[in-house]
């Protein structure tokens, strides 16, 4: 990769963390570890921990915790020089709270994020033509445009800029119904989706917001021909358990070639930024070598991995330990 190499830009809101240590309860907890994490900005420090340039573009109040979510990012090298600084009048930082569960008891998330800057901001907040230009790649969540009218106005703005100058856009389908109902997200989903080029999702959100049902490989082909993607990526996971789980994912290129990437067994310590991980892992070798899925897909599965067995929403880990995690004989070209 060339010094002077373009950033992968991510547009989200990252938060404060709050978690009760020793799998305590929030009800009766009187300790909170504080991290930082976000579904963009997860992705952007893994592409960091791979030693590929990310921006991270957002909004903080300027207090406490909009400096500590902001030093979060720089911590981890990701570039934050379009972030932007309002008073705490114009929105506060979010907030959200994690209850690790151990079996039987799920882990629970409880988010206390309503009237963040983020949510508050006005229509036209970004120049997105000079943020895009350059870049090697635009990076957005679902979770974005369910945060309100002025996130998601300027979602479509973002990713219109990237399309008109030639950046691929990558986008998650998270679904946070915590957020925004079915319904809402469908009509914002269908008006997104047709100008991504990267999509990663499961096969359950796509039956549910497209309409796409059967297997994995039926799944993949109805992406490409119905919703026009140049790649389509589902994850995949087995076992249930607290504290372990099976990993997998498989991919579809522009071509019709399908790519499987590596099953994992990962003891888990933290799943959350896990796919978010695996996002930006992938985008590190997409925007190495567009046609070389085995080798996105190959670094996605390592830092997915890696991300289940740390707390926090962060990947912490070097490049070198990322490439050790591969193991490229266990994907390949699936035969149709």
């Amino acid at each position: 990769m060339a010094a002077d190499a373009g950033p992968v830009v991510a547009f989200g809101e990252a938060m404060v963390r709050l978690t009760p240590p020793r799998h305590e309860r929030l009800e009766r907890t009187t300790l909170l570890d504080l991290t930082v994490g976000g579904a963009e900005l997860n992705s952007a420090v893994t592409l960091r921990c791979l030693e590929t340039p990310a921006t991270w573009v957002s909004r903080l109040p300027d207090s406490p915790l909009g400096r500590a979510i902001a030093r979060g990012a720089m911590i981890n090298a990701v570039d934050i020089s379009y972030l932007q600084w309002v008073a705490e009048s114009e929105g506060r930082a979010g907030v959200y709270f994690l209850e690790e569960g151990t079996d039987p008891r799920p882990s629970a998330v409880h988010y206390d994020r309503a009237g963040s800057a983020f949510a508050r901001m006005p229509a036209g907040a970004f120049d997105w033509p000079a943020i895009v230009s350059g870049a090697r790649a635009l990076h957005i969540s679902g979770i974005t445009p369910a945060l309100g009218p002025g996130p998601r106005g300027e979602t479509m703005t973002a990713i219109r800029a990237a399309n008109a100058a030639g950046v691929p856009v990558a986008f998650d389908l998270n679904f946070r119904s915590k957020l925004w109902s079915e319904q809402e997200a469908r009509a914002c989903f269908v008006e997104i989706v047709p100008m991504v080029d990267v999509l990663f999702a499961s096969r359950g959100l796509l039956r549910t917001f497209f309409g796409i049902e059967g297997d994995h490989l039926n799944v993949l082909e109805a992406a490409r021909t119905r919703l026009g993607l140049a790649v389509t990526v589902l994850s995949r996971k087995r076992g249930k358990a607290s504290r372990s789980v099976r990993l997998g994912s498989i991919a579809m290129g522009p071509d019709g070639e399908v790519i499987e990437g590596p099953w994992r067994d990962a003891e888990v310590v933290d799943r959350l930024g896990g796919g978010d991980a695996f996002a930006g892992g992938f985008l590190s070798g997409y925007v190495d070598d567009h046609a070389d899925l085995t080798r996105a897909i190959a670094l996605g599965a390592a830092a997915q991995a890696l991300k289940h067995t740390m707390t926090g929403d962060f990947l912490c880990a070097t490049k070198a330990e990322i490439e050790a995690a591969v193991t490229a004989t266990e994907g390949g070209v699936l035969q149709r």
